[in-house]
């Protein structure tokens, strides 16, 4: 608060102070005049001492007017999905189906979804190899596009409701309740979900900038928006999809990865239950806090996710090595200790073994390029860390990762997450060590969700003398 408003403000306290004792009483009217203009005086401080602009707004407007994308409407969202939800009520039809009924209901619906994303894969190649002579090869896929789409909009909230009910039950079952009573209720509904703006210095890599963006834009369109931001501010810009958002309902991405849905559920009713704690109240307070909550409901998402899996979709889960029928000279990181390590290490032994072909690993080969970056900016080598990741981005397309963009931004935004390739933050291996030294996933909750600092974790993972 700058000098001008504090001393104003000083003027109104004594001003209403002197009003109140002039005598005894005053007047109704006398009162509430006063009461306004003082509310008024107040707020056109406040606003007129907000509206001088600073670095960090004409930052946020360059970013905004360069970007020329609509932010995502979350209120409108939000009223529509609560209405929807409001109005299915009771009548899911969940009673009138069994167990193993709803099962076959989930896993018919992820089907469709996997047609329906080979049907459009179809379209796209033949509107690409025949885009004005092509109408009648493709007027059947799209028919039965169509159909396929009407027929996932019917069953949606069936299917939502028993993958609500399934999560629910897991949470139960692992103890993540109140009396048997799982609060905040498990709610998410499928959708395409919004773009995540991520703004970073060039010269480190941070958040400095991030907006949530509506859905309905093209690869091309997004690249060219970042190429904007980027030439008008000289800032790192990466424009990304993003699986899920913790509002309520949760909203997760519609995707035939059965496994994945189960996880991204459970993740985002993680980031519901820690708003109500203060780990969740301080998640953007920094980077640090932003890592921890994305990093625990990371862990909680992926281990109910499995559980669930293992309960009611076992074809889903990974298969064992030996039925994968992979090499028995493969490294096999056998706790979390030693998968941190093992992630550099397999990259030096792949050197050490010329003659021999290596599987490509996405996780260490990006764990390599964040680390080889992070020493390339805090040496203070910026265009060479931009044209090794330029390099590294074509090496992984090549090697069958479409990555649009590889750049600070892209680093800040998937560096939130500690246990994801793209993070050198020691976050992640911290709490995978302290979930492994906890009883179970509700002692692990119970005791981060207290969290409100880094050094937090630091202390619970320090032995206590007995």
């Amino acid at each position: 608060m700058n000098s001008l408003r504090q001393a104003s403000m000083r003027k109104v306290t004594v001003w209403i102070s002197r009003l109140a004792g002039t005598s005894g009483s005053i007047s109704v009217a006398g009162l509430r005049r006063t009461t306004w203009f003082a509310i008024a005086l107040i707020l056109t401080l406040f606003l007129a001492g907000g509206s001088a602009p600073t670095s960090l707004q004409a930052r946020s407007r360059a970013i905004k007017t360069a970007a020329s994308l609509p932010d995502f409407n979350f209120a409108a969202w939000e009223i529509r999905a609560l209405g929807q939800m409001f109005r299915a009520g009771g009548g899911s039809g969940l009673d009138q189906l069994t167990a193993n009924e709803q099962v076959e209901v989930v896993r018919s619906y992820l089907q469709r979804r996997q047609q329906i994303e080979e049907l459009e894969e179809e379209l796209s190649q033949l509107v690409a190899q025949t885009p004005q002579s092509g109408t009648a090869a493709q007027s059947e896929p799209r028919r039965e596009l169509a159909m396929l789409h009407r027929k996932q909009e019917a069953e949606r909230p069936l299917v939502e409701t028993i993958l609500e009910h399934q999560v629910r039950a897991e949470l139960v079952e692992a103890g993540l309740d109140l009396r048997g009573i799982v609060w905040p209720p498990v709610s998410f509904t499928f959708i395409e979900p919004p773009l995540k703006l991520t703004v970073s210095p060039r010269e480190r890599i941070a958040t400095i900038h991030s907006r949530v963006l509506q859905t309905e834009f093209d690869p091309v369109t997004l690249a060219e928006r970042e190429r904007a931001i980027g030439e008008s501010t000289n800032l790192s810009v990466h424009i990304s999809r993003i699986g899920g958002m913790a509002v309520f309902p949760a909203i997760v991405v519609e995707q035939s990865s059965l496994a994945w849905a189960l996880s991204t559920i459970a993740h985002e009713w993680s980031h519901h239950y820690l708003f109500l704690f203060p780990l969740g109240l301080r998640y953007a307070t920094n980077d640090e806090l932003t890592t921890i909550n994305e990093t625990v409901s990371d862990i909680i998402g992926d281990e109910i996710g499995e559980r669930l899996a293992r309960r009611y979709y076992p074809e889903v889960l990974p298969q064992p090595a030996a039925a994968r029928g992979s090499d028995t000279e493969e490294d096999c990181a056998c706790n979390t200790q030693e998968l941190w390590a093992k992630e550099l290490e397999a990259e030096q032994e792949r050197w050490e073994r010329p003659g021999r072909p290596s599987r490509f690993d996405f996780r260490r080969e990006m764990r390599e390029t964040r680390l080889r970056v992070d020493a390339l900016l805090e040496a203070g080598f910026v265009e060479t860390a931009e044209v090794y990741m330029e390099a590294r981005r074509r090496y992984f397309v090549a090697q069958g990762y479409p990555l649009r963009v590889l750049n600070q931004a892209y680093f800040a935004f998937n560096g939130n997450y500690a246990t994801g390739a793209a993070s050198s933050s020691p976050i992640g291996p911290q709490l995978l060590r302290l979930r492994e030294e906890s009883d179970d996933l509700a002692h692990f909750l119970a005791t981060v969700r207290w969290f409100t600092s880094a050094a937090d974790l630091e202390v619970a993972l320090t032995p206590r003398k007995k």
